[in-house]
């Protein structure tokens, strides 16, 4: 971001991903804030929905649907605003949104009226999500990259523990309608940090035929085009589309798994519920440990401009481990697994965010975030559904390692 001072034109310092830079560090405070916000509202609204306006399955399945549809839908679309405004701005703008939409909540009146804010609310998500991909690559160096997703991976994670903690405790303590109002604030901390980060300038690259004079993406009749110039992108690059595909692979495992676990601890391990919970947090340590030792051996990491072997060895790790967890009866070996599990999902995504931000086409990366954003809910949506059945015809242990074999499949295509 270019900065004026005594009359003479300087350019902002990037951010060093580091505890050392103040900068960083209130960015991961932001996004670690936008993280248990996200998880955080979903349970308050669905305990909403559920014991405020006594909602039945039928309902609260509705409910949901507003909630997590509109970034299925919206996503593809909403990273063409990040192109065009930056994703500081379009960052600000979501969590801005997210925060009003939470009050809105807490006001609903109505079953009908809680749907429509939820619906608003996941429109103003869909913003965040290519704006959180696209940031990194504006704010601090190419060499810096992997270390500042590995670091901003970590707060996914944090967001995934602590989420549901303070939904529970808001909900016990304060009712629905201040958790709602808590949530908003949340919301604008996270907004409030992002607001002092320098953007770098995007290299220059030859216009596309949706972009503007200025190198913006084109709106208004060719607003379609401009959008769809995401999916034209991973279509024509050959390692966008690896990364496509793996990140599919692996979500739609991970999805898969949402079913697979509570069954497995059930039936084959014969442990509690209490059980299944734990293994899920020795993978969120798992993940969160390897995110914060990830940056300091990042220099024994090949930095090459398209590490496919790397990106294909961590979708297949994935379904490794997975397939680790779940494919032994004893409890130490599931938790060996679970944690390996959360280290290889760390990694495969820092390494798949990096290589996505450096392949990318200058002025497209939220455009192509966006695209690929959609298909892994789209997976992922489709993953339980998918589990379900398979487990019903093929068996518990069978299905799971069926599952976890596609993550190692959509690596093996990684390198083809």
């Amino acid at each position: 971001m270019p900065v004026f001072f005594g009359g003479h034109r300087i350019q902002a310092r990037p951010v060093r991903p580091s505890f050392r830079d103040p900068r960083f560090v209130f960015l991961l405070v932001g996004q670690s804030a936008g993280w248990v916000c996200s998880w955080a509202a979903s349970l308050v609204l669905w305990g909403f929905a559920a014991y405020h306006f006594g909602a039945d399955p039928a309902g609260i399945s509705v409910t949901a649907l507003c909630w997590s549809g509109p970034p299925v839908v919206l996503t593809a679309f909403t990273g063409g605003l990040t192109d065009r405004f930056g994703p500081r701005t379009m960052l600000i703008i979501g969590y801005t949104c997210s925060a009003a939409t939470s009050l809105g909540m807490s006001v609903s009146g109505s079953l009908t009226s809680l749907d429509i804010m939820a619906l608003a609310c996941g429109a103003a998500r869909s913003l965040c999500s290519p704006a959180s991909s696209a940031l990194p690559a504006r704010i601090v160096e190419s060499d810096d990259l992997l270390a500042a997703n590995s670091l901003l991976g970590v707060t996914a994670s944090i967001g995934q523990v602590a989420g549901p903690l303070t939904a529970s405790v808001l909900m016990a303590a304060t009712g629905f309608r201040i958790a709602f109002t808590t949530d908003a604030a949340m919301y604008l901390v996270g907004a409030l940090v992002i607001i002092p980060l320098p953007v770098l300038p995007l290299p220059e690259e030859p216009r596309d035929a949706g972009a503007t004079a200025t190198g913006r993406p084109a709106y208004g009749l060719s607003w379609l085009r401009a959008a769809t110039a995401g999916a034209v992108a991973v279509a024509r690059e050959p390692g966008l589309r690896a990364i496509a595909l793996a990140r599919m692979g692996v979500i739609f495992t991970s999805g898969a798994f949402l079913v697979i676990e509570p069954l497995y601890t059930r039936h084959v391990l014969h442990q509690p519920s209490s059980q299944f919970a734990l293994f899920e947090a020795a993978t969120g340590i798992g993940a969160v440990v390897t995110g914060l030792l990830l940056p300091v051996i990042r220099r024994r990491v090949p930095g090459t401009r398209s590490p496919m072997w790397l990106l294909a060895a961590g979708a297949a790790s994935c379904g490794l481990a997975a397939a680790l967890f779940t494919g032994t009866p004893w409890v130490p070996v599931a938790y060996l697994g679970a944690l390996i599990w959360g280290a290889c999902g760390t990694v495969f995504y820092a390494v798949a965010a990096t290589t996505l931000q450096r392949l990318a086409p200058a002025g497209k990366l939220g455009r192509v975030s966006g695209v690929i954003s959609t298909a892994e809910s789209t997976m992922e949506s489709l993953s339980m559904p998918a589990a379900g059945a398979l487990v019903a015809v093929a068996g518990l242990r069978p299905g799971a390692l069926l599952l976890a074999a596609i993550a190692v499949a959509a690596g093996a295509v990684c390198l083809l």
